[in-house]
Order: C-alpha cells, then sequence, then structure tokens
C-alpha cells in the first residue's frame, strides 16, 4: 500500500475514533438526562415494566404499556470477538460474518446485540450478546407485541439494543433530536456572544458617530477658529503692552535724576532705556569721578563703564559710556 492509502486509512480510523467518542458522550449525556431524548418502555419475561434511555435501565412503578421487551443476562449467551482495523460503516457487516463463527446456534434462530469500542492496536472490540429466537417469539406473543418491536438485552445492568427496524426507525428519530438539540446550542452560543459582543459594537458606533458629528463641526468652526487665533494675538499684544508698561522706566524722573547727578562740566550725547537698564554716552572731565557719583545716587544700581575712556582733542574732555540699573524712586543707596 502507498503511503497516500496509509495516510487515508490514519485519517479515517483517527475520524471513526472521534465519531464513537461523540457518540459515547451522547449516551452518558443521554443516560444522565442531560440530551434531549425519546426513553422506551420494555417488559421483561417476569412481567416488570422498565425504562431504557440510551443504555441505562430504570424500574418503573405501576402499569404501563410496553412497547419493546428486555431479555435479562440469565437467559441471553455474551462473548467478545477482536476486529482488525475497518472503517466504522462496515462493523455491521463484519460483526454478522463474526457471529456465524461464534455462536452456538445458527443465525437463524437467534437474535443478536452488540456494541463496539475502539482498542489500543487500532482495530475494534466488540461485545455480542445473542438469546434464542424462540423465545423472543414466545414473549412478543405473550404481551401481545409486533415483530418490529425494539427488544434490548441486558450486559452488565446495561440494556444493548438489537439492530432491528425499530432501533433504526429510533436512530433517526434521533438523529432529528440531536440535530435540534445542536440548532438550539447554536442558538444560544450566538445569544452569548451578542451579549459579549455587544457593547463592543455600541463603543465602536459610539465612536464613529463621534467622528462623523467631529468631521461635520470642523468646516463650521474654522471661521470660529480664525477669530479665536486673532482673539489669542491681541490678547498676547495686550499682555506684552501691560508688562511694557509695568515695567518701563519713567523717562521724566530718570531725566531729573541724571540732570541732577551729573556736573556742570558733563553733558550727554545718548540715553537709551531697555526695561530697567540705562546706558548713558557723553562727555566729562573726570569719568572716575563721574561714575562714583552716580554709583552713590539712591535710584541709580551697578553703575559701571562699558569700555575705556578715550579724551576728546577738540574739547579736552574724556568720552565715556555708563550702564546702569534704575532702582526706583525712594529706594535706599
Amino acid at each position: 500500500m502507498t503511503s497516500q492509502g496509509q495516510l487515508s486509512l490514519r485519517v479515517q480510523a483517527t475520524l471513526d475514533r472521534l465519531v464513537w467518542g461523540f457518540g459515547d458522550l451522547k449516551r452518558l449525556l443521554l443516560e444522565h438526562g442531560a440530551w434531549p431524548a425519546s426513553a422506551s418502555v420494555v417488559v421483561a419475561p417476569d412481567g416488570e415494566c422498565w425504562s431504557v434511555l440510551g443504555g441505562r435501565l430504570r424500574k418503573l412503578r405501576g402499569s404501563r404499556k410496553a412497547v419493546g421487551l428486555l431479555v435479562p443476562e440469565s437467559e441471553c449467551l455474551w462473548g467478545t470477538v477482536q476486529l482488525p482495523t475497518m472503517p466504522r460503516k462496515a462493523l455491521s457487516d463484519a460483526v454478522d460474518e463474526a457471529l456465524w463463527r461464534v455462536s452456538p446456534l445458527p443465525p437463524d434462530q437467534i437474535v443478536a446485540a452488540w456494541k463496539a469500542e475502539p482498542n489500543n492496536n487500532g482495530g475494534w472490540s466488540v461485545q455480542w450478546g445473542v438469546c434464542r429466537r424462540s423465545e423472543r417469539d414466545q414473549l412478543l406473543t405473550k404481551y401481545r407485541l409486533g415483530e418490529g418491536a425494539p427488544m434490548f438485552l441486558v450486559r452488565q445492568g446495561c440494556a444493548v439494543p438489537v439492530r432491528n427496524v425499530a432501533w433504526r426507525k429510533q436512530s433517526g428519530r434521533q438523529r432529528w433530536m440531536d440535530g435540534g438539540a445542536w440548532v438550539l446550542l447554536l442558538l444560544l452560543l450566538v445569544a452569548l456572544s451578542l451579549s459579549a459582543v455587544m457593547p463592543l459594537v455600541l463603543k465602536r458606533q459610539a465612536v464613529v458617530r463621534a467622528v462623523e458629528h467631529v468631521n461635520m463641526l470642523v468646516p463650521k468652526a474654522a471661521p470660529l477658529r480664525q477669530k479665536m487665533d486673532e482673539l489669542r494675538r491681541q490678547a498676547d499684544i495686550a499682555e506684552e503692552l501691560r508688562k511694557s508698561v509695568g515695567t518701563d522706566l519713567p523717562l521724566a524722573s530718570v531725566v531729573d535724576v541724571l540732570s541732577a547727578a551729573l556736573p556742570a562740566d558733563a553733558w550727554l550725547d545718548r540715553i537709551e532705556i531697555n526695561g530697567s537698564e540705562i546706558r548713558i554716552t557723553g562727555l566729562t572731565s573726570n569719568a572716575p569721578e563721574l561714575i562714583g557719583q552716580l554709583g552713590r545716587h539712591a535710584s541709580l544700581a551697578d553703575v559701571r563703564a562699558t569700555g575705556a575712556n578715550v579724551r576728546d582733542g577738540q574739547s579736552n574732555k574724556e568720552r565715556f559710556t555708563f550702564e546702569m540699573r534704575w532702582r526706583g524712586e525712594g529706594a535706599k543707596p
């Protein structure tokens, strides 16, 4: 066999085991009432009525109309047969063929039930059970049941169905119920997902609406933005003017102070005022004496020469350039 064929067989075997696993899980859910299913009411040879749900047996009290037969384990013959690896759909024919070999009675004289599960070798382990067909016919006549009535064989407290016409009809109805249950589960999952996702959807929708609203307001707000920018610019100018007014020196007071501080033989060529800083340029007969006199004035501070004093040849006086800081009127020297 080619490698591709071996891979196909492995995939098929894996899928069959998954299907068997889900089927066994569904059986457990059925037996515990966690999955929708219809129970079958069956009657035992002693006249007791039992309810069969999945493989679970539950004894019923009172008179109930039975629709099938239940054969106790003491009236059956049970055995186990190992089958090689094969598709799950081929199990029925393989089991029928195996029963020809292992059954102590001819196949036309027995009623058989079986259940299979995968083994560790990759094949199938089949538990089979048989009872006499004549005994089944006597029970059908006794309890007035039809030829195609459901029938179950008991194995270790569990009911194993005989795969007859009634079992196939019941399996078909169960598939419809399984489909309805899966639809309900999907609807429930969708509802839970919507409840979890809806807040995110609403938040996203709110953000989209907010962005659209902002985009709609941007063109309308353009003229207002220009006016606001103009108002900010004017406010900045007003603030600068206010600061300038608060820090500008009183020019008249500066001139009066300089006039009083300068000796009679000195005069000024230039006065520069920058904030509280004052710069003067002029001629005097004794520049060091003048800088000392200005430094002693109460309204002036930090008097200093910014360059070397140069004597002017025409006037025979020293040209000076002094810088100082306005301290203010009334300040202590």
